[in-house]
């Protein structure tokens, strides 16, 4: 059995994806530019906000100073917007609540800015997790294993009694590239396949499936 687990946030504990697209898009149409469906912006998250304001902007419009204007654009939007349609996935809470009740240290490990996911966690979460974290200046977003480290670090935890789990490749290459075990889950804005092309440890098709994986001996 695990010890800790460590949850990537947006399409592993919440469908995240109908408010940052709507953000996306509400920029693209004051600017004038085309916009995406939802679909895309699966495609375009995962590497944190300032990266997805990147691919979102057309190519003649992603000078830094620009970049830096329409990432203020889509911050302001989405901090005021980021709860209208974000919900957790069926499954979640329960999940949680069954951890919790085994002594299972939580923690959420996010690409996305440390206050959003902060705010986000907290609002459909309260008071579960041990610690939330989520991009902080000066530390590299994942798959880079710097943050991980901290998280470890902070929460005293074991590596080889800790799994990190999360929807996309960036999360399980952020798991191995920190020393851990990853597991992917299918419910989220990637591909079994991509998952599995990534290395992952195991696959969680249901929360309750993810569940059986942290809790077997």
């Amino acid at each position: 059995m695990y010890q800790t687990v460590i949850f990537d946030l947006d399409g592993t504990l919440l469908n995240t994806i109908d408010d940052l697209a709507g953000a996306g898009n509400w920029v693209c149409r004051q600017n004038g530019w085309p916009t995406y469906s939802v679909e895309e912006f699966k495609t375009m998250v995962g590497h944190g906000i300032p990266n997805l304001v990147e691919k979102f902007s057309p190519a003649e419009c992603r000078s830094p100073e620009k970049l830096a204007q329409t990432l203020e654009q889509f911050s302001a939007y989405y901090g005021e917007h980021n709860l209208d349609r974000t919900a957790p996935y069926d499954g979640i809470p329960e999940l949680l609540a069954n951890l919790r009740d085994r002594g299972i240290t939580l923690a959420v490990y996010s690409n996305k800015a440390h206050e959003f996911s902060k705010t986000i966690v907290e609002h459909f979460f309260p008071g579960v997790f041990h610690l939330i974290r989520g991009k902080v200046p000066g530390v590299p977003v994942k798959p880079d294993p710097a943050g991980i480290h901290l998280v470890m670090a902070d929460l005293a935890a074991d590596p080889e009694r800790t799994l990190f789990v999360g929807d996309s490749s960036v999360d399980i290459h952020t798991g191995h590239n920190a020393g851990l075990a990853a597991c992917g889950v299918t419910w989220g804005f990637r591909s079994r396949e991509s998952l599995i092309e990534a290395g992952a440890d195991c696959l969680a098709d249901t929360p309750a499936e993810l569940e059986k994986r942290i809790l077997q001996e």
